[in-house]
């Protein structure tokens, strides 16, 4: 056997305390990945926007009523990415966006925001416009 069993001891002591360090670094790895890929998307898709700064406006009244509580912007960015990955195209992105709002239109999901109605999916693309992070 290597050395005593105080300095065995201590080996195994030191793998187990820095067991949960590497594992710690893995998950703040995965952490970081994660977000980096949410950030792509959010800005794929507030790259779709005809007019950012109207939907700037209006995001800023959306992020401030109750119904951003119940469909947060990013929850638009995770349903994305969910149905068609990280690497899915604008026009793809784009197709995605515009069956949800039929979606939405046709069912009567409807959000009234500021004289505006629009669908939940139009107003959380407008809230991530505004830099809704939620």
């Amino acid at each position: 056997m290597n050395g005593s069993p105080y300095l065995r001891r201590r080996r195994l002591l030191g793998a187990v305390a820095l067991g949960p360090i590497s594992v710690w670094s893995s998950v703040a790895r995965a952490a970081s990945r994660t977000a980096n890929i949410r950030e792509q998307m959010r800005k794929k898709l507030t790259s779709l926007l005809h007019e950012p700064g109207r939907a700037r406006r209006i995001g800023m009244v959306y992020l401030q009523s109750p119904s951003a509580r119940y469909a947060p912007p990013l929850a638009l960015v995770d349903a994305v990415l969910t149905e068609m990955g990280p690497d899915a195209g604008n026009e793809a992105i784009r197709g995605y966006i515009a069956a949800r709002i039929r979606r939405e239109l046709r069912d009567a999901q409807v959000i009234s925001l500021d004289g505006w109605i629009m669908s939940p999916t139009e107003a959380q693309l407008c809230g991530l416009a505004a830099g809704g992070t939620s």
